[in-house]
């Protein structure tokens, strides 16, 4: 019977209208948890406590009202104190944009931003990473998060970000990092279930397929520089990276 009603839900409602019904239950689920022990920088408000989430659970994860995960407000954070992103004229694309980050970056006067994903329901625009239709040295910034490690060339993908970006332009990148894993897993590499929905795991590697793609890398924990108190306050995870890409000047 559930299984005929979720047919019929699909059925009626579009892919987009689904995803703003799935994020209003959540606005309503965050008043059940309203508090002052920990903040979401995304959303603005404080609760009792971050959610649990992913299929192994991860404690302190998702924000009771807007959802957002550790890596999500890691970036929000990188964004809002570490850059000039809220200040400057920015051309700016973001891959599969989440949410949350999406409504308050389209609302900022300052950005030309264009969110893209190969799904045209979850994005303004289908662009396929791997070939992207956009002009060379477009852009100023370029945000790729939890993207990488589900795209079928990754070496294809990083030449076309290296291409769009500006000279002087930043590839702001995030990826799982799987710390036992000192090289990068793919294809026939990867044997149980849950392998099967991403083309490879990043290891401590990563950042030398960044470099052998065209970039300088500079690699950013964020939780690290604001401190445990602050980390645990804002639900920043643990090694929720941040790699900065620049492209690197050919000799």
């Amino acid at each position: 019977m559930l299984l005929i009603i979720k047919k019929i839900y699909k059925s009626i409602l579009s892919e987009k209208t689904r995803i703003k019904l799935h994020y209003i239950r959540f606005s309503i689920r965050g008043y059940f948890y309203s508090g002052s022990k920990v903040t979401c920088v995304c959303c603005n408000k404080s609760f009792t406590k971050f959610l649990p989430y992913g299929k192994v659970k991860r404690e302190n994860a998702a924000c009771p009202s807007c959802n957002t995960l550790e890596r999500n407000r890691v970036l929000y954070l990188y964004l809002r104190d570490k850059t000039n992103f809220f200040h400057d004229q920015l051309a700016v694309l973001h891959f599969a944009p989440e949410n949350r980050l999406e409504k308050i970056f389209r609302k900022m006067k300052n950005l030309h931003y264009i969110s893209g994903d190969i799904n045209p329901q979850v994005a303004m625009k289908q662009v396929d990473i791997q070939s992207i239709d956009f002009p060379d040295n477009h852009f100023d910034v370029i945000i790729c998060s939890h993207v990488l490690g589900h795209v079928p060339d990754e070496v294809k993908a990083l030449s076309e970000l290296r291409r769009v970006i500006k000279p002087d332009g930043s590839v702001i990148i995030m990826t799982k990092i799987y710390n036992d894993i000192s090289a990068t897993l793919e294809g026939s590499e990867l044997s149980n279930a849950e392998d099967q929905e991403i083309f490879r795991k990043h290891g401590k590697d990563f950042h030398e397929s960044l470099q052998r793609g065209g970039f300088d890398v500079s690699i950013i924990d964020v939780a690290e520089e604001v401190g445990n108190a602050a980390a645990v306050k804002y639900g920043l995870g643990e090694k929720e990276l941040i790699f900065l890409c620049k492209r690197k000047v050919k000799s």
